[in-house]
């Protein structure tokens, strides 16, 4: 019985480092990333889409912006807050937020 117990603690903690050596390489929990776009969002006019990943205890509102405003690909474009959720979506348990940016062209 001692030796089941012991031989479970040590596949949990194998576990957890197995799981937490593949974090830094999926890019997750570190650095936010652009991930898949939600299902059905709206497309009148063409409008274009930015979907980032990140992890609400390690990223500011600021850096998530930059990467957003980088990836539309609108020159001298701006982006606009979308939608933001926290379940059901593409992230990774430990980068579970992802916000979704409006690529919006500027206006003269």
């Amino acid at each position: 019985m001692h030796f089941k117990h012991l031989f479970a603690v040590i596949l949990l903690v194998g576990g957890i480092f197995i799981l937490t050596s593949c974090t830094t390489k999926m890019n997750a929990g570190g650095q936010p990333f652009i991930t898949e776009n939600p299902k059905y969002l709206p497309r009148a006019q063409n409008q274009k889409y930015v979907s980032i990943c990140y992890n609400a205890d390690s990223t500011d509102q600021v850096t998530i912006i930059e990467i957003a405003k980088k990836s539309c690909l609108l020159p001298g474009g701006d982006v606009r807050i979308f939608s933001h959720d926290l379940i059901f979506n593409d992230c990774p348990v430990i980068s579970k937020a992802r916000v979704t940016f409006l690529c919006v062209v500027p206006t003269p």
